[in-house]
């Protein structure tokens, strides 16, 4: 039984569909559930960027918590992240660093022209260090 699961998003309505697959699967397995989101380095915010009291998160880690906390209801233990870089290649980053047991995503662009030109579900599945659930969202 996985005790991590790690779920890629990007707001899309696919991608939260896949977030709730691996909440669900979170909540039967008694895992923890790490809901992450992919940006690229000129999409961050300077570190400890502040308005009044209040950190500015940059539009990935918005959404991954946003996400999150969407689904704190359904998983027993929900985490939130940005990550840096191309999804997939951040996808397996964090897998590795955070010794994910699961990674969980949408399968948005598997099909037709994506399927030519890879997708992230695809790179994700050739080169995580653990099992891959791809999800049926579109």
């Amino acid at each position: 039984m996985p005790q991590i699961i790690l779920v890629g998003v990007d707001g899309s309505d696919s991608s939260r569909r896949a977030a709730e697959t691996a909440a669900s699967l979170a909540a039967s397995t008694g895992a923890t559930l790490h809901v992450m989101m992919a940006a690229e380095d000129r999409d961050r915010p300077a570190e400890g960027q502040y308005v009044g009291d209040v950190r500015i998160q940059s539009p990935a880690e918005a959404i991954a918590t946003e996400i999150a906390d969407a689904l704190e209801g359904t998983a027993p233990n929900v985490q939130a992240s940005p990550a840096h870089g191309r999804p997939a290649d951040a996808l397996v980053q964090v897998a590795t660093d955070i010794g994910a047991d699961l990674i969980v995503v949408g399968n948005r662009r598997v099909q037709g022209i994506g399927r030519l030109l890879g997708s992230v579900a695809s790179d994700v599945a050739q080169h995580a260090p653990c099992d891959v659930y791809i999800v049926k969202t579109v």
